[in-house]
């Protein structure tokens, strides 16, 4: 019996470790938006409030820094919860990055978004920065150099892993 427990604990753990890639290979890397992300999501606290739209073709950001979007030009998931939506910003709606600096972002107009703990009613959006190098712009002048720097490979050094831990909510049609 007790060898039964133990080879049953050992099995599930294989399958459970074998069916969710943690590091996905080239292979494993599903291109194309997840329809569970189109949508209104909210994210509100106390006196703030951050809110995306996502159509199948157009991602809008509306908060506290502004508003800014553009046409979705990429979109994968890692895995079955967790991927990268890049943008093109469309003219007058990049984001304004002069409020936590001087930074200038001309010619760089591709930008990416990830999701993580995607569901059917929430989300954790973090918009990327350069998280070495206190937080600056991360845009990238081609959607090929965007593709490469936002991978997941790459996820750490362009999202913070602190910022973003609370879910955005899905707003009723």
């Amino acid at each position: 019996m007790r060898r039964t427990v133990c080879f049953l604990l050992v099995l599930s753990a294989i399958v459970l470790f074998a069916g969710c890639p943690i590091d996905p290979g080239d292979d494993d890397v599903i291109v194309g938006l997840d329809p569970r992300l189109i949508g209104v999501w909210l994210l509100s606290g106390e006196g703030w409030s951050e809110e995306y739209g996502i159509t199948n073709t157009h991602l809008t950001f509306t908060g506290d820094y502004g508003i800014w979007g553009g046409s979705i030009e990429y979109a994968a998931r890692f895995n079955s919860n967790t991927g990268i939506i890049i943008i093109k910003y469309g003219a007058g709606t990049k984001q304004n990055w002069t409020i936590f600096g001087e930074y200038d972002t001309d010619g760089r107009d591709y930008y990416g978004i990830y999701f993580r703990n995607l569901t059917d009613t929430s989300v954790i959006f973090s918009n990327t920065s350069d998280i070495r190098n206190d937080f600056a712009p991360s845009e990238t002048a081609t959607l090929e150099e965007a593709i490469e720097r936002f991978g997941f490979d790459n996820m750490t050094d362009w999202m913070s892993m602190d910022a973003g831990t609370t879910p955005s909510n899905k707003q009723e049609e």
